[in-house]
């Protein structure tokens, strides 16, 4: 049946898709099956590896207009929306992303401890599917970095503890998300708070990871700010 509707899947995108990109939508499916089955060791972080090649190619340039997956009739459109374990939307934002709370479920039923604690971590971060915990929304596309609940400071803790962890589980993945964090506390200049905020953000960092490879630049940046040269906008609304 898995064959099957795969190829169905196929057929229907094959005209307006490449050969690589039909065949990375077919894969993931195929591995979602053997993730949901549950039969094979590391079938659920297979999964969701997978799902980085469903990206590549649907956010990929297509030979009509914009992207493939702008290009995709609406028939063709729904059928790639509703893949399993997936978040893909094309009105006002483009968007190809792992639905954390499908994951969670699929690891608790699943997956090992690795996979348990990898998304667990997704989820903490992402609550609300696509926007990390540490932005506010502003537009479609943009927010402000929120400073001074700890938001950063947690979220940074969380996957440095994931990679000591699991040091050769999702690396790729964690090593992303530890570098957005790492760059929203030492290069974002759009905080939402006041001064005194990103102050209070950057002395928790530092009691806590001020060995960390970004411990200079934090330790810099809350020099700068306690001598009013912060060179970031307090309250500040993103731009489009």
């Amino acid at each position: 049946m898995q064959n099957l509707a795969v190829f169905f899947i196929g057929v229907t995108l094959g005209a307006q898709m490449s050969a690589p990109g039909s065949a990375a939508i077919g894969a993931y499916r195929t591995a979602i099956t053997a993730a949901e089955a549950g039969l094979k060791a590391g079938a659920v972080e297979a999964a969701f590896s997978a799902l980085a090649s469903v990206r590549e190619a649907l956010l990929g340039p297509s030979a009509a207009r914009g992207t493939v997956l702008e290009s995709l009739s609406d028939e063709a459109f729904g059928r790639v929306a509703a893949l399993p374990g997936a978040i893909i939307n094309r009105e006002e934002v483009l968007l190809v992303e792992p639905d954390p709370e499908y994951y969670v479920k699929l690891a608790a039923a699943h997956g090992d401890a690795g996979d348990r604690a990898f998304f667990a971590a997704l989820k903490a971060t992402y609550p609300e599917s696509v926007w990390p915990v540490y932005v506010d929304q502003q537009t479609d596309l943009s927010g402000c970095t929120r400073f001074g609940g700890g938001a950063l400071v947690d979220t940074y803790r969380r996957w440095s503890a994931f990679q000591r962890t699991f040091p050769m589980r999702y690396v790729v993945a964690s090593r992303k998300e530890v570098h957005d964090v790492s760059a929203r506390l030492t290069e974002s200049i759009c905080a939402c708070g006041d001064a005194a905020s990103v102050q209070d953000e950057l002395q928790r960092f530092l009691a806590a990871f001020e060995t960390s490879p970004i411990g200079a630049k934090v330790k810099q940046r809350l020099q700068d700010v306690r001598a009013g040269r912060p060179r970031i906008r307090a309250n500040c609304t993103a731009s489009p």
